[in-house]
């Protein structure tokens, strides 16, 4: 299968796309008309199939890349601890990898997990050939680690795996579409398991908001969510840095797209009197 997005009218192009009962979204809607235990081999099966993937972009985040381009101007960007090395990156439903890779050409050790293994090996597949691509042009390499891992996000296996300690482990998670696209049942259970896997006092979250233009009520994925649905799912325990319209986003999220970061708070216990 291409290594690129598909390039049919089935695609997430604009916010009408989704607002609209386009082919694309009533396709993708029925698909996930079934029990919410069911939906993980759903994902599994739009991988597997590969000619219906409505979300992928075809590359990195344009809002991910300014805001790391902050890292002079804002430490909590930097991708080195001058203490134990270079700090670790999660991008949860990494897909093909494309944040996976900015992550890791900004120095951090990037890690991708996605509940398909095909998923997985796409992503592998277009690492491989855009490292090849970039040395041609000269363009910048990747400096950190990169580990891709098909697993179940909210379980603990691949996090040993990749030898990272799944309590308070990571010291970025990059959250673009993934909270959103589970059934919102499950978005305190994502936001506990973040919160898990981020180290106190250091971790940040970084959550590209999306869709906020899209009714909570009209259903998904992506489902709708509101900014002030960040604030109460992370509010409690982590502390808000950041929050901003990015000047770019992917074209589908543009004038309704808001950036957030989240640095997860020491627990009372362990903060200093």
């Amino acid at each position: 299968m291409p290594l690129h997005p598909s390039n049919t009218e089935d695609m997430f192009h604009t916010a009408e796309d989704i607002l609209q009962p386009t082919q694309a979204r009533e396709r993708f809607r029925e698909h996930f008309l079934v029990p919410i235990e069911t939906h993980d081999q759903k994902w599994v099966d739009l991988w597997e199939g590969g000619e219906f993937l409505p979300w992928d972009k075809g590359t990195a985040s344009p809002a991910l890349v300014d805001l790391l381009n902050q890292q002079k101007e804002n430490p909590i960007f930097v991708a080195h601890n001058h203490k134990s090395g270079p700090k670790t990156a999660l991008v949860p439903g990494c897909g093909r990898g494309y944040d996976v890779l900015l992550l890791a050409q900004h120095g951090y050790h990037a890690v991708g997990v996605d509940i398909s293994a095909k998923a997985i090996d796409d992503a592998q597949a277009w690492i491989d050939n855009e490292i090849q691509r970039l040395k041609a042009v000269g363009g910048p390499l990747p400096t950190g680690q990169i580990d891709l891992i098909s697993g179940d996000f909210f379980k603990d296996d691949w996090v040993a795996q990749v030898g990272i300690d799944a309590n308070g482990g990571f010291d970025v998670i990059y959250d673009y579409a993934f909270l959103v696209a589970l059934n919102p049942a499950l978005r305190t259970n994502v936001a506990a398991r973040m919160h898990q896997l981020l180290a106190p006092g250091q971790g940040v979250l970084i959550a590209l908001e999306y869709p906020l233009f899209r009714p909570v009520e009209t259903g998904g994925p992506p489902h709708g969510i509101r900014s002030s649905d960040y604030d109460g799912l992370f509010g409690g325990k982590f502390l808000k840095a950041l929050h901003y319209m990015p000047e770019r986003t992917h074209k589908v999220g543009e004038g309704s797209d808001m950036v957030s970061v989240w640095v997860k708070q020491i627990p009372p216990k362990y903060s200093k009197m």
